[in-house]
């Protein structure tokens, strides 16, 4: 437990960085007859995504594991987090009402998308995808930290055993 709190970031990006390749490894393991192993890639992220393919990105001919969105989504999340574990020192904290301008582009693109009201374009759901994983990253890391600073306070303290009567 002490580990995982020491190092959070590390575990963090290291999760953000597998999240957001995996999906982009399925079509190049497919391309390179490990259909299996793409497979399951595949089905894995099939449970966060709904893998149309007019919406996905191909890579060697065949179909990511996830969205146009996604892909943007998450592999800006993981750029943010390389970038805010080096500088975040540097950068000001979000404010809760810029994380919802960055969220508000892809819910309108989604959500018009959705109730049939127009058909978005790749460029749109790459770029709204981006702005919300780097939103979600600016706004809620620094939240964790300062969870994860309280979390070591309280590893630090012993509890106090109450004698018996």
């Amino acid at each position: 437990m002490r580990a995982l709190v020491g190092h959070w970031v590390l575990f963090a990006n290291a999760f953000l960085l597998a999240f957001a390749t995996l999906p982009a490894l399925a079509p190049l393991l497919h391309a390179g007859g490990m259909r299996g192993s793409a497979g399951a890639i595949v089905a894995a992220y099939s449970l966060v995504c709904h893998q149309l393919p007019g919406r996905s990105y191909f890579l060697a001919g065949y179909q990511m594991a996830y969205c146009e969105r996604d892909t943007a989504l998450y592999a800006s999340m993981a750029i943010a987090g390389l970038v805010w574990a080096r500088w975040h020192k540097r950068l000001p904290r979000m404010h809760w009402s810029v994380f919802l301008l960055l969220a508000l582009p892809m819910a309108i693109d989604g959500f018009s998308q959705l109730t049939g009201l127009r058909e978005s374009t790749w460029e749109l759901r790459t770029l709204t995808g981006a702005l919300f994983g780097l939103g979600c990253v600016w706004f809620g890391f620094p939240l964790l930290n300062t969870t994860v600073r309280l979390l070591r306070i309280a590893l630090r303290c012993r509890p106090i055993r109450l004698a018996s009567a």
